[in-house]
Parts: C-alpha cells; structure tokens; sequence
C-alpha cells in the first residue's frame, strides 16, 4: 500500500487562498464593493504580501470569486424543466433570474462598481449575460420566433439591472418585481 504524502506547505497555501476569497466575499456582502488589497488582508488576518503572492491583481481575485460562486447560482438553472406551458416555463424563467439576481446582488454591485476600469470584469460579465441569454432562449425557445426588438426587450426585463432598478431604486418587494417582470415577458410574448 503506497501512502500518499501530504505536501504542508501546499494545504497551507490553498487555506490562505481561500481566506482571501472568503474575506474579499465578506466584505462585498457588507458593501465594500471595491475592496483594497489591505482590507482583504485585514479581514483574513494575513499580510497584505500574502494576499499579492496569491493574487497579483485584484480583478484576478475577482474571477476567483465568480468561479467559487457560479456553481450556487448555476443551481437555479442547470435543473430547470424545459417542458410544460409557455406560462409555465416563463415563471419558471422569471422565478430562476429574481433568486440569482437576490443570491449575487451585492457581487453584480461589484461588477458593476469595476465595469469601466476592468477590460477583464468586463470579459467576464459578459460571458455572464451570455450564459443567462442562453439560458433564457432555451427556456423560451419562443423567443427565437420574435423581432429583435422584442427579444432585446425581454432579455431587458429580465436582467438584473431592471431588477435592481424595480426593488433598489422604486422599494419594490421581491415578489412585486416577478409579478412586475413576469407580467412583462409575458405581454411581450403574446404580441408576437
């Protein structure tokens, strides 16, 4: 029997990395949306050099942070039901988005806080949007059947920034802005 050897220093190195995504995440979550490398290292009471050896650059942390969470999120429509109604399926669709959208709101804020000075967060929030389109049209394969104006309205009403906008910006409940996005798609959707 051939035993494995444990390399210390390895697993010592993956914890550090990992204190540093779970600090960086924390501090999102309290609303430091663009945290500074010293903040982190505060947080996972490590020093900041530690923080710089496993991530040169900030942004790098944060696709770090959107690899560890996408399988949380992805949750919601890896296992959907493509059957059913288009009523159905559109709830369905509707329901999906508004959970994401509550679960990473204060990590879309992030994104959104680096947009403009991020070509990588950038990149990354667009392969993001892809996904939920994808997404979107294999749940409503009906939308392939519209204008473009109509599809691009969809895909609109169903973003997070609409949502954002109904429940941060107008106080609506989250179950205001489903209604509110559902009634929407489904308006749209009959117009074809």
């Amino acid at each position: 029997m051939t035993v494995k050897k444990v390399d210390g220093r390895q697993q010592r190195s993956e914890r550090r990395r990992q204190q540093i995504i779970d600090a960086m995440i924390r501090l999102i979550n309290q609303g430091v949306y663009i945290p500074t490398a010293q903040q982190v290292a505060d947080v996972a009471e490590i020093s900041i050099r530690t923080v710089f050896r496993h991530f040169s650059e900030m942004d790098l942390l944060y696709v770090e942070i959107d690899e560890a969470t996408k399988p949380s999120y992805l949750r919601h429509f890896s296992d959907q039901d493509f059957s059913g109604t288009l009523a159905s399926r559109t709830q369905r669709a509707v329901d999906a988005r508004v959970h994401t959208y509550i679960e990473t709101l204060c990590l879309q804020k992030a994104a959104h806080s680096l947009f403009w000075r991020s070509k990588l967060i950038r990149d990354l929030y667009q392969a993001n949007q892809d996904l939920l389109k994808k997404n979107l049209f294999n749940m409503l394969p009906e939308l392939k059947g519209v204008g473009l104006g109509t599809q691009e309205t969809v895909i609109g009403v169903t973003s997070f920034e609409f949502f954002e906008r109904l429940q941060v910006h107008q106080g609506l409940s989250e179950d205001a802005c489903k209604v509110l996005i559902l009634n929407l798609v489904r308006s749209l959707l009959s117009e074809k």
